[in-house]
């Protein structure tokens, strides 16, 4: 009894999780409720798995496992974004902050 009250309640929430995702669909495509066609939203779950998949192929293709590739990437980490850095504007001097304590003002 416990095993059929489980299955129905993981089959309640893939339901539930399977109409929302059809209606983020459906509004991101900018149509209303029901306008999607099954056939449509079935090709865009395959794209988005497909993506996901060729993305995670590309991390793993990319990896280097040798010691002086992860020797060269610890300088890759620790230099990138220098350029960025040296053309990035000067923040503005903070404005002082006054504390009133009693009859004095400390500035």
């Amino acid at each position: 009894m416990g095993l059929k009250k489980a299955v129905g309640i993981v089959v309640f929430c893939i339901q539930g999780v399977i109409g929302a995702d059809y209606y983020f669909q459906t509004r991101d495509a900018g149509l209303g409720w029901g306008q999607l066609s099954s056939a449509d939203y079935a090709a865009i779950v395959r794209e988005r798995i497909t993506r996901v998949r060729a993305e995670r192929a590309g991390l793993n293709a990319g990896a280097e496992n040798s010691v002086w590739g992860e020797a060269a990437s610890y300088g890759k980490r620790l230099l990138s974004g220098g350029q960025q850095v040296a053309e990035a504007q000067e923040p503005e001097a903070p404005k002082p902050i006054c504390v009133r304590r009693g009859n004095v003002s400390d500035c």
